[in-house]
């Protein structure tokens, strides 16, 4: 595991210069989710450099498109909206993530090279190693990536602590290589979700309803989910604070930007345009044709 981070800290070496946003105390809604797609086509197009973004959704099922792409699913996410979990639809994809009070979000944004420079498990490890080493650094947490059959949005590269995940990733790369003459040029974006103090009961409860409505069920077990305040003493506000501190002192160290920033004029523009491929509704359409 060693050997797979210290690879990975000279992955962020290589990379020339970076921009670090922080956006966690901004108001949320369906504008966070439009502005991965505003950053993704920035970084691309080399108007800004790559990009590791902190911020957090308002409370939401996160879903890849392919699970809003039927008419049940459909009618799934406008149940769960009426319940107070409305479900809005992500450039990466995975299945459905919780966000909203109790969660941190950490996006990575990369310009797709020419060359092959990474491979999609590099990616997951450059993501991961900031958030991994927050654990260590702040909290003495021994974390690991690792799959936990029974939870939501597995994959190998889930963080995982004492055998419960944490965070979630996903991943995409869209577009073409940088560089070359392209009408659409691409980048690469993988996220993660750090669970900090949400109620495990009410985030699975709505998983589960969720899924259950738009496919007849795909069940995440509450035993395989865990907070990070659960493994740490003291008030869970203070968790998620020192949590914050400690991951922008990572992102720090491995991209030697101190000073964060918020996202572009250009970005929020852009952004503002993109908004509504993040509602379930804008895929109806499609379905119905």
């Amino acid at each position: 595991m060693d050997d797979i981070l210290k690879r990975s800290e000279v992955h962020y070496r290589e990379i020339d210069e970076w921009r670090v946003l922080d956006e966690l105390d901004g108001e949320t809604g369906p504008l966070d989710y439009a502005m991965e797609e505003a950053v993704g086509e920035a970084v691309a197009r080399r108007e800004v450099p790559a990009t590791l973004r902190i911020w957090q959704g308002p409370q939401a099922l996160v879903v890849a498109k392919k699970d809003i792409r039927t008419p049940r699913a459909l009618q799934a996410a406008q149940m769960m909206k009426q319940v107070d979990w409305p479900v809005y639809v992500r450039q990466s994809g995975g299945t459905a993530v919780p966000h909203g009070p109790g969660t941190i979000n950490l996006s990575l944004f990369l310009p797709r090279p020419r060359d092959i420079r990474w491979n999609i498990d590099d990616i997951y490890r450059m993501l991961g190693l900031p958030l991994i080493r927050m654990l260590d650094r702040t909290f003495d947490l021994s974390a690991y990536f690792g799959e936990v059959p029974g939870s939501f949005c597995d994959g190998r590269y889930n963080v995982v602590v004492g055998g419960k995940k944490i965070v979630g990733t996903s991943q995409i790369w869209k577009g073409g290589p940088a560089g070359l003459v392209s009408h659409r040029p691409g980048y690469i974006l993988a996220h993660a979700t750090l669970l900090t103090q949400v109620d495990r009961e009410r985030v699975v409860s709505a998983l589960n309803a969720f899924y259950e409505m738009a496919e007849g069920g795909r069940p995440v077990y509450i035993d395989t989910v865990a907070t990070l305040s659960s493994f740490v003493l003291g008030p869970s506000d203070e968790v998620e604070r020192r949590a914050r501190a400690g991951l922008l002192e990572s992102v720090g160290e491995l991209t030697s930007v101190h000073t964060t920033t918020q996202p572009t004029k250009q970005e929020r523009e852009a952004a503002e345009a993109y908004i509504d491929r993040c509602r379930p509704e804008h895929y109806e359409q499609r379905i119905q044709s």
